[in-house]
């Protein structure tokens, strides 16, 4: 994407990327979703049909034009790793459950193939979509923030230290998901030459925000990504003077307002003491409630079910009814009654499907290191943040991490540049 001059001429070249790439109403599909990930999530299923509608009717022509997939594309694993779950209802119980799961994951199937079936898409339509992601992400920072200060303002009693963090400052997308967004937002904006479309005042304002919202989100592995997210932009883009001193800034910036939370907030400062205690203690109470402790409660009914069934797993529909008896069985009440899953997708589809899940899950975040994208910073950095937070969150189960998933591997895989290299995708 060529930099145009202002924020208008930019808008005006990024419109016209997207147009000329999925159609008017694909186009605005896609606007709509990149918005309502981060800030409406009710919207996201009517911004996804959308999307693939408007895609699939502007190409339908082209279809003759698609390339061949490869192993080395996560978008056929994605595939492989919903027919699985299909496979897994052969040997499930709860069917309602089993369908409901298979209802959640079916953008893992339908996006990828849609995407597969259709010609891939310019660098230019890759980067107007990064660009419009990160304004999106910058924007819901901005509003939460503004919501954040209002209720402040308008309700008394409330303390400001806990209203800016966590759930309080993230109530409709859990912060965990919406750190994923940021952090990767904020990566393809200083990895690549999207910092380089806006002058150094709105560009600024951007980065900022993304940095701000990570801190603010209280997400463990969100602070951990963005420091390796900002670390390996100053080793990248060291040359580039500007960005330099930006990434300095924001890197002190970063650091002081952790310090500042930490300090400042007694939740903060107690969810580093328990995550602390959490991964260093030898034993852990089966009674416990904070996040990192209830994680090695969650792990570990996990495992107990991979070592009772690690060839076919529980079936897609009884995983969850499986941990619930685990945790009955050893009397860990708080997370019986709050129905937790695995909390590691690692481990959840190793336990739901067996050894193949978890398998089908690691091909998908390493093979395409092996393909033509492996020198491209913004796989590095997408495949990293899938496989950093599948170790901690069960992302695959919930709406917010498989439509972010499907769209964002869509987005950066079906690039025209990196197929073209690829011998198993050229064209005969």
């Amino acid at each position: 994407m060529n930099a145009p001059t202002g924020i208008t001429g930019t808008l005006r070249a990024t419109g016209t990327h997207l147009v000329q790439a999925f159609g008017r109403l694909g186009a605005a599909g896609l606007c709509l979703l990149l918005l309502a990930l981060p800030a409406l999530p009710a919207a996201v299923p009517v911004a996804l049909m959308l999307f693939i509608v408007g895609w699939g009717w502007h190409q339908r022509s082209g279809w003759k034009q698609r390339g061949r997939p490869s192993w080395r594309d996560p978008l056929p694993w994605m595939m492989a790793f919903f027919l699985l779950h299909v496979l897994g209802m052969a040997w499930t119980e709860d069917v309602g459950f089993g369908l409901f799961d298979l209802e959640i994951k079916a953008t893992l199937l339908v996006l990828p193939a849609v995407a597969l079936l259709l010609p891939p898409f310019g660098r230019d339509v890759r980067q107007a979509a990064l660009f419009l992601a990160a304004w999106a992400c910058a924007l819901t920072v901005m509003g939460l923030l503004v919501a954040a200060l209002f209720r402040l303002a308008t309700t008394g009693g409330l303390d400001p230290a806990l209203e800016l963090f966590s759930a309080r400052f993230s109530p409709l997308v859990h912060p965990s998901y919406l750190a994923q967004y940021l952090v990767f937002a904020l990566g393809a904006w200083v990895l690549t030459p999207l910092h380089r479309q806006l002058g150094h005042v709105a560009g600024g304002i951007v980065v900022v925000l993304l940095c701000l919202g990570v801190v603010l989100s209280g997400s463990k592995m969100g602070w951990i990504l963005l420091v390796l997210t900002l670390g390996s932009a100053l080793v990248l883009r060291w040359q580039d003077r500007g960005l330099r001193r930006l990434l300095l800034l924001l890197a002190g910036g970063s650091t002081a307002g952790l310090v500042a939370l930490v300090l400042l907030s007694p939740y903060a400062s107690s969810r580093l003491e328990e995550a602390w205690q959490a991964a260093f203690s030898e034993r852990v109470d089966d009674r416990a409630e904070t996040s990192s402790a209830v994680r090695r409660i969650t792990w570990s009914a996990a495992t107990t079910l991979i070592a009772e069934q690690p060839l076919l797993g529980t079936g897609t529909g009884d995983i969850k009814n499986e941990l619930l008896r685990i945790y009955a069985e050893r009397w860990q009440e708080w997370v019986l009654e709050h129905r937790l899953n695995a909390h590691s997708q690692f481990l959840q589809s190793t336990a739901c499907l067996g050894l193949a899940g978890g398998l089908v899950l690691l091909c998908l975040v390493l093979l395409p290191l092996a393909g033509p994208w492996r020198k491209d910073p913004v796989v590095w950095l997408f495949l990293l943040s899938c496989g950093l937070n599948w170790a901690v969150e069960s992302m695959l189960e919930v709406q917010a991490g498989v439509v972010w998933t499907a769209l964002v591997a869509v987005l950066v895989f079906r690039t025209r540049t990196g197929i073209d290299r690829h011998s198993s995708l050229a064209r005969p």
